[in-house]
């Protein structure tokens, strides 16, 4: 078996996003958790689904061959609970495969679902899900234990939670069903070099510091503004909760006087952590006795 490990769609993910790995898999593993996170609900009906499907109805199935010498009504309740109780579990996977896949026949991906992704990560994600779903694209694949190859259609990715296929964890990356209802918990990988596939992009990855990607919004700008703000000075630093509010209400003003033509600006979660860095910088500069 060849060490195909570097095809892996969360390899390849990987260096798209950052061109510090650790920077970049930090902040997929955020969007895949928040996702996980957010189904949770319906995803525990279809995960406990399968283990009611195999145990249930050969248990309820026992009970009714042995009751039924001994009642007739026992034996018809029995086997009536049996039946429902495969009903219930198939109907919990049809409605999962629908909620991803929604009704009628799968021409085109269905809306993804990203949280707490940045917009320029929404747009890295879609371009290269778009790349590989092409028709005519790479083949997709995954190895069973033995290292047999099987090869997947080109739908595989068109499910809302396609997300879920970088996961690190076979758990995530089960709960993004195939078209056909199958679950793949095994890592998806391309029959193609990564190297081709990221240069056919054409996305240049973020960088920890210094140029990469155009950056979006002007983060450095509204800091470096804001530290002349007098409003700074009437701070309670005491109070941290209500510090962080204030700053971040004051970075959310910069960027709604500063937005560029297409008036886009950042989420407001995206500007917290600025508001605590802004908060620790004023809480080291003042005396200790006036913390």
């Amino acid at each position: 078996m060849d060490n195909d490990d570097a095809r892996s769609l969360r390899r390849i993910v990987l260096q798209l996003l950052h061109e510090d790995e650790d920077e970049a898999r930090r902040e997929l593993d955020d969007i895949i958790r928040t996702v996980a996170e957010n189904i949770g609900r319906e995803s525990s009906l279809y995960t406990w689904a399968v283990p009611v499907l195999l145990t249930i109805p050969p248990l309820l199935m026992t009970a009714f061959l042995i009751a039924r010498p001994f009642s007739k009504t026992a034996g018809n309740i029995l086997f009536g609970a049996a039946q429902v109780s495969c009903l219930i579990p198939l109907y919990a996977l049809w409605k999962w495969g629908r909620f991803q896949y929604g009704r009628g026949w799968l021409w085109t991906p269905r809306e993804a679902l990203y949280l707490n992704a940045s917009d320029e990560t929404k747009e890295t994600l879609e371009k290269f899900f778009a790349y590989i779903q092409r028709e005519g694209g790479p083949k997709a694949y995954f190895r069973d234990r033995k290292g047999k190859k099987h090869y997947l259609d080109r739908r595989y990715s068109f499910g809302k939670l396609r997300v879920l296929l970088l996961s690190e964890f076979g758990a995530f990356r089960s709960l993004c069903l195939l078209p056909g209802g199958k679950r793949v918990s095994e890592a998806i990988k391309i029959e193609a070099d990564p190297s081709e596939i990221i240069n056919a992009l054409k996305i240049k990855p973020k960088r920890g510091s210094g140029p990469g990607r155009n950056v979006k919004y002007a983060y450095i700008e509204a800091i470096f503004d804001l530290r002349s703000d007098p409003r700074l000075e009437t701070l309670d630093l005491k109070d941290e909760a209500t510090a962080i509010h204030a700053i971040t209400d004051w970075l959310d003003e910069w960027f709604d006087s500063s937005a560029n033509v297409s008036g886009e600006i950042p989420k407001r979660d995206r500007l917290v952590p600025y508001a605590k860095k802004i908060y620790a910088h004023l809480k080291n500069s003042v005396a200790p006795n006036d913390r």
